[in-house]
């Protein structure tokens, strides 16, 4: 008897699981919250030189904002476009210098022969939007204006440092111990991002924080205590969560325009989720199996037989199912030696990791940019969230009706022309349409790339190449943020790189073998065979392969 026998005598997916894929959900929309939260926070708005600070403009009578936009007609040289429209200047002023604001007054609409200077007096934030963010406590604009970009670019490495670590800590201490030690002490750390007092001290907390909540495995706990035919519908639902934090997200930043109330609300959810995870998560029965607590895992799948209503046998005991399973891997062992000795897989590995590269690459780029596509920001937002849930489910018949080469091939081309194509549209509803339609591609597109790498990795080394593929996306997603910063030079450059990249991945992609009804290769040998088109010689897996396989998809979509 394997364990997935055992699951299904005392319930694969019934009241248990339900119940836990519930509690498990609201980790996942926070985490989606904290990893875009940067959107809102670092909200962009209009600003200019400070001058005049003390003066109040009390003897002319105006509130405190006409004063502010007084000063500004006074000391900020105008651009007049071509249509007549008027743009302040944003990191130069007049030098008012010695000069009577009272006696300055008076030029307001004449031409001013005054030496133009940088800002050297702070700036002025419009706060129509957002009454406080990083950048204007901070005051990154002008030759700061690239700082949130790089903020960025270091949360996602803290995010690619922690998955790194707590893999291995999870896989020893138990996925349980992980999650409370990632709650407990990234929340904390999360929480004091609110109280930073300069931009460096706000990099290094929340790249602290990154590190600390990837140590949480809500994914992971959602695979392991499911069926294998559930196992897609549980990731499913996780991602569904992830994509609702967009909205959830948008609203909060709508209602609170406060940056660090806004951090300290999404934050202290953490608290609960340790609560919760405390009283109501349970180690995962599977990993307590592999690590030969049989006894323990027994007291587990007992609460889950009684919670489904299962009744279960007498002699209920997980013994034989342990020593099948470390029989079975045994079986099946390999290691990357077998990879370098194999020049065709071993380039298949190198594009693999390219293709996962450039899709997080896009995703990351094309979720961290809708403010800039003429709308109403919080709105763009939501769409760019909300388009993601129809394209998790639309992956699916996708790859089964063009195969795994023809759906990757065809969503990553389009999206690839999508974002092309953004810069021509005019800005606004037109440009909002056809870059959420490159959004929906790339999303479905890297889905089913998972999938399809998945099924050409040998069960012998799935796992650790797995790692290999996570690490490369993670990069693409840090190089995400630092290409915006070119939108400085070029709006439209950033968005031109993502769609040529997309293009080159679509197109090196043909170089893989197609896996759609395929047998789940074992060894590198059979991976060379399936490449070579002879599934016909594959050794066997046992069957278990495949299994694996449903759950190692929904964690690598957690990874990326």
């Amino acid at each position: 008897m394997d364990f997935d026998s055992v699951l299904r005598e005392v319930g694969d997916f019934g009241k248990y699981q339900k119940r836990r894929l519930v509690l498990l959900g609201f980790p996942v929309l926070v985490g989606s919250i904290n990893v875009f939260l940067q959107v809102f926070i670092a909200g962009k708005s209009g600003h200019w030189c400070q001058s005049w600070e003390s003066e109040d403009c009390g003897s002319f009578n105006v509130t405190e904002i006409q004063c502010e936009n007084f000063k500004r007609e006074i000391s900020v040289p105008v651009t007049i476009s071509e249509d007549g429209k008027k743009s302040f200047e944003q990191c130069e002023k007049y030098n008012v210098t010695g000069v009577d604001f009272e006696a300055a007054v008076g030029t307001v609409g004449k031409n001013v022969s005054l030496e133009i200077i940088p800002c050297d007096d702070g700036w002025v934030h419009d706060r129509s939007r957002f009454s406080s963010t990083i950048i204007m406590d901070f005051e990154l604009v002008c030759g700061k204006s690239y700082f949130p970009h790089i903020a960025q670019s270091v949360y996602i490495a803290g995010r690619m440092v922690g998955w790194t670590m707590f893999g291995l800590v999870s896989d020893t201490f138990g996925r349980r111990k992980t999650q409370l030690f990632s709650f407990i002490c990234g929340g904390a750390f999360a929480i004091a991002i609110t109280f930073s007092l300069n931009f460096w001290m706000y990099v290094i907390l929340r790249f602290i924080s990154a590190v600390l909540l990837s140590g949480a495995s809500p994914f992971v706990l959602a695979n392991e205590m499911v069926g294998p035919s559930r196992r897609v519908l549980a990731g499913n639902v996780m991602w569904i969560n992830f994509a609702v934090g967009y909205g959830v997200l948008a609203g909060l930043a709508k209602l609170i325009p406060n940056w660090r109330i806004l951090q300290l609300v999404v934050t202290l959810p953490y608290i609960l989720f340790f609560i919760l995870t405390f009283f109501f998560i349970h180690e995962s029965p599977r990993w307590l199996v592999n690590q030969s607590r049989t006894e323990d895992a027994e007291k587990v799948l007992r609460k889950m037989a009684r919670e489904n209503n299962k009744p279960i046998r007498g002699d209920f005991t997980l013994k034989n199912c342990t020593r099948n399973e470390i029989k079975h891997s045994i079986n099946l062992r390999g290691s990357f030696l077998d990879l370098i000795r194999s020049p065709v897989v071993i380039l298949m590995m190198i594009n693999m990791a390219f293709n996962w590269t450039v899709q997080a690459f896009v995703y990351y780029g094309l979720s961290l940019s809708t403010s800039e596509l003429g709308i109403d920001p919080y709105i763009s937002f939501v769409i760019s969230g909300a388009i993601e849930i129809p394209a998790y489910f639309s992956c699916v018949p996708v790859a089964e009706w063009l195969g795994r080469k023809g759906a990757t091939f065809v969503t990553l081309f389009l999206g690839g022309i999508a974002c092309c194509v953004t810069p021509v549209v005019p800005i606004g509803i037109p440009r909002a349409i056809v870059a959420m339609m490159g959004k929906f591609l790339i999303t479905m597109s890297f889905s089913v790339a998972i999938t399809w790498a998945l099924e050409m990795i040998p069960t012998s080394i799935r796992s650790s190449v797995l790692n290999m593929l996570s690490v490369a996306s993670r990069l693409g997603a840090m190089l995400a943020p630092v290409i915006l910063i070119l939108q400085d030079t070029w709006s439209s450059l950033p968005v031109l790189i993502f769609g040529s990249l997309s293009i080159v991945a679509a197109l090196l992609c043909l170089l893989f073998p197609e896996t759609k009804g395929k047998p789940l290769p074992a060894t590198v040998g059979d991976t060379k065979r399936l490449h070579s088109n002879n599934p016909e010689e594959f050794e066997t897996d046992h069957g278990d392969g495949r299994k694996n396989l449903h759950m190692l998809l929904s964690e690598s979509r957690e990874q990326n």
